[in-house]
């Protein structure tokens, strides 16, 4: 009697639940979303500061207009140079009067701000003007010892000159009288002449009709 063999009932292996998972920082929507998150997010406070500082804080000045170059006004008059501002669209002229040996009175020999510069419309310009050669009055210097009175007058501009004259009636070494006199207005540097008292070495003696002592 034979026997019927079945194969073996092949039965599929229990299923295992899935373990639970753990609790993390982040959901699980991968890095490819949250990279990009973070990188915005640490980089925003920095993006509305420098916004803040740029647009609020010290915005950009604004951009100024072409100013106007400054003419070159040395060597002209004082008249021609105000004419010339104003031709160019400068303000006026402010003036500061200085002696000059060569220049004639009433020339512009410097200026500030230089030829050339940029300069606001309607700016007023400095500039010196020449008064013409310097001059001074001669100081009174009767009476002074000779030293004295020459380093006074070379320091006020003069030459000086010296002629001793002989006379009693001033001590020795003063000076007597100036020629141009005290208080002229002369030219620089024009010559003071100094007459001064002689020195006791040249004085001859002087005897009265009384035959006295000489006279000093």
């Amino acid at each position: 009697m034979s026997e019927r063999v079945r194969p073996p009932v092949r039965r599929p292996a229990p299923r295992r639940a899935p373990a639970p998972r753990r609790p993390g920082i982040l959901p699980a929507w991968g890095w490819k979303v949250w990279v990009p998150l973070l990188i915005a997010a640490a980089t925003l406070p920095f993006a509305i500061g420098y916004a803040i500082a740029v647009f609020v804080l010290f915005p950009a000045p604004p951009v100024s207009e072409p100013g106007t170059p400054v003419p070159d006004l040395v060597g002209m008059t004082t008249t021609d140079a105000q004419r010339e501002l104003a031709r160019v669209g400068l303000g006026v002229l402010e003036l500061t009067p200085l002696p000059h040996e060569t220049a004639q009175a009433g020339t512009v020999i410097a200026q500030s701000p230089l030829p050339g510069q940029q300069m606001r419309a309607g700016a007023s310009v400095s500039v010196a003007a020449s008064t013409g050669v310097p001059r001074a009055r001669v100081p009174d210097v009767t009476t002074f010892p000779v030293v004295r009175a020459q380093n006074l007058l070379l320091r006020l501009g003069f030459e000086v000159v010296r002629s001793d004259e002989i006379t009693v009636l001033q001590q020795p070494g003063r000076v007597l009288r100036t020629e141009p006199p005290a208080g002229s207005e002369l030219a620089l540097p024009d010559t003071v002449h100094l007459f001064v008292a002689a020195p006791d070495t040249i004085l001859a003696p002087v005897v009265d009709t009384l035959g006295r002592a000489p006279l000093r």
